[in-house]
């Protein structure tokens, strides 16, 4: 048993990874290689053995199975990339104001404290606007969804 190590003890990862399936809309905490809920793999197929293939292939590469599972919906590259986009320009779009909101704010601030109140409420204002950003991905994972799901049910008529 390792012996005690006190405030040196190395502090777990603070970020927890997880996988979002395209086909049932849900999130699997972990590096898991099938979806917790719908059973599909992430962009890959595996053989019984567990043995990694490519999405587009037939048989297994390794044992030469041929039952080999469904991989997740496939996102289309410009979906991707406009998600991308939207999450990263709208972020710096935010970081700026809200940098220009603290300068402007504390210029004023410094010349009559009754600013304090006004800067309150642009913070307050700023910091709901940053929670909005968080949930972006979110938004954009749900959207894909269900772009997918009426392409699939379009193809199955």
């Amino acid at each position: 048993m390792a012996p005690y190590q006190g405030w040196r003890a190395p502090l777990p990862s603070l970020k927890q990874k997880m996988k979002y399936c395209y086909n049932c809309d849900r999130t699997t905490i972990g590096e898991p290689l099938f979806c917790n809920f719908c059973g599909r793999s992430y962009n890959i197929k595996l053989c019984p053995k567990l043995h990694m293939n490519p999405r587009e292939a037939e048989a297994c590469s390794r044992c030469g199975s041929r039952d080999l599972s469904v991989p997740q919906p496939r996102v289309p590259l410009w979906m991707t990339l406009l998600s991308i986009l939207v999450i990263v320009v709208s972020g710096l779009i935010l970081g700026f104001f809200s940098l220009l909101t603290i300068t402007f704010f504390v210029r004023h601030l410094l010349k009559s404290p009754h600013a304090l109140v006004a800067f309150a409420f642009v913070e307050t204002v700023l910091g709901i606007l940053w929670w909005g950003w968080t949930e972006i991905p979110r938004v954009l994972r749900g959207a894909i969804h269900k772009t997918l799901q009426r392409r699939r049910h379009g193809e199955e008529r």
